[in-house]
């Protein structure tokens, strides 16, 4: 286990970890892991300390009634998120979409943002073993093409930089149309089949190479826009402003009132310590980097072990999304806070000795993410667009956010 992956807020239900694990583990496997020189089979570990932060005493009562249910464990998932706020935009706009046209109206937006929430459909319990890779694997090749094809965005989207989507009117001709140009711009640009992915897929078409799970991914599309078109977009904004704030604080004033001492820890740090401590062991058995991936308040504890709890453990890659941990050092809440830095002397707080590289990546439409750089030495900030009406909880499903991070890991510090 030479990556380990610390959740974020959100996650005291198995039920919520679950659903966000598989879709992240292949996207990891797909991009990150080869990116540090990991081999094929490389276990991942994303210790589970959710479940550690005590419940609040009245159950989320201070929230509105209406929106206490939700935060109590049935709240709607992120594929379900993603599709109100397709449909959102969508009643924004001047054009009328149906239900076969989930996927395309999102492509003639951004073709990348319809990449994204193809593979977000295709992650369900009932895959196949093999069929989310698979899936995946089609959905890297088509970021390559839309990277290359857009600088990564910087020349343009949508069907406004991408013509062919004029030409496609429903999901099912978006998803046969996004094959043949890639699979086109591949035999142009002389991409081999170990860099464009396998090819060999059970498919729903005799020559058509998609991989089955697509048009399961399309399907489930299709139901869920008939079961959210008609909520109102109104409610749903006010319930996602206020969920987020209140399990940030919950989970923040839980793990800082029971974290602990060094001699003492707490139930999160022993949790975090623990997998910490195999997966160095599995790094250096395999002769492998250990590598660690904290989202949101996750980076925040990650950051307070490697600091004070256990500056014993040597972190070869620190990978922090959408955390906090500048802004709470600036209000000096970790144990190793020390009131005294900043000085004219010591203009930031000093690099972790056992972190070789520290990269923290923000959205700058994400109200949780805050920049390490003008804080810590050694930290390199780096700013990703997720494309997410809520893009705190964009970042790790994004197939777009993989492919950048790992092509920025692989270049030279």
């Amino acid at each position: 286990m030479a990556l380990v992956h610390v959740h974020g807020i959100g996650n005291r239900k198995a039920d919520a970890v679950k659903r966000s694990a598989a879709l992240r583990d292949e996207l990891l496997r797909r991009h990150l892991l080869p990116a540090t020189g990991h081999s094929p089979g490389a276990l991942l570990s994303s210790p589970w300390w959710g479940e550690l932060v005590a419940e609040p005493a009245w159950g989320w009562a201070s929230l509105a009634p209406d929106e206490v249910e939700s935060l109590g464990g049935e709240s709607e998932e992120p594929l379900e998120e993603a599709v109100a706020e397709v449909l959102a935009e969508a009643v924004a706009g001047p054009e009328h979409w149906d239900v076969e046209q989930v996927l395309t109206a999102t492509a003639r937006v951004s073709l990348q943002r319809a990449i994204d929430l193809l593979a977000l459909a295709g992650d369900d319990e009932e895959s196949e073993p093999g069929a989310l890779a698979e899936l995946v694997a089609f959905c890297a090749r088509a970021t390559a093409y839309w990277a290359e094809k857009t600088g990564e965005g910087s020349r343009g989207d949508g069907v406004a930089f991408f013509a062919w989507l004029g030409d496609v009117e429903e999901d099912d001709e978006f998803l046969d149309r996004l094959h043949d140009e890639v699979a086109d711009w591949e035999r142009r640009t002389g991409r081999g089949p170990a860099e464009a992915g396998p090819r060999s897929w059970e498919s729903f078409g005799v020559e058509s190479g998609l991989p089955a799970r697509a048009i399961r991914a399309m399907h489930r599309l299709r139901a869920l826009h008939v079961s959210t078109r008609t909520r109102p977009l109104a409610a749903g904004a006010r319930r996602w402003a206020a969920r987020p704030a209140a399990l940030l604080l919950g989970d923040v004033m839980g793990y800082f009132a029971e974290r602990g001492t060094r001699k003492t820890p707490g139930r999160i740090v022993e949790r975090i310590t623990g997998s910490l401590d195999e997966a160095a062991r599995d790094a250096a058995v395999r002769g492998e980097p250990l590598v660690v991936l904290a989202h949101s308040m996750g980076g925040n504890i990650v950051h307070d072990v490697l600091s004070h709890f256990r500056p014993d453990v040597r972190v070869d890659l620190l990978v922090t999304v959408g955390t906090q941990v500048g802004l709470f050092e600036e209000l000096k809440l970790f144990a190793s806070s020390d009131h005294k830095v900043p000085n004219p002397r010591c203009p930031k707080v000093a690099a972790l000795p056992n972190v070789g590289r520290w990269l923290n990546v923000l959205d700058r439409s994400d109200p949780l993410a805050f920049a390490a750089a003008p804080v810590f030495a050694g930290a390199e900030d780096l700013v990703f667009r997720t494309g997410a009406w809520w893009a705190h909880g964009g970042y790790l499903s994004s197939c777009d956010f993989h492919a950048r991070l790992a092509r920025r890991v692989g270049m030279p510090t």
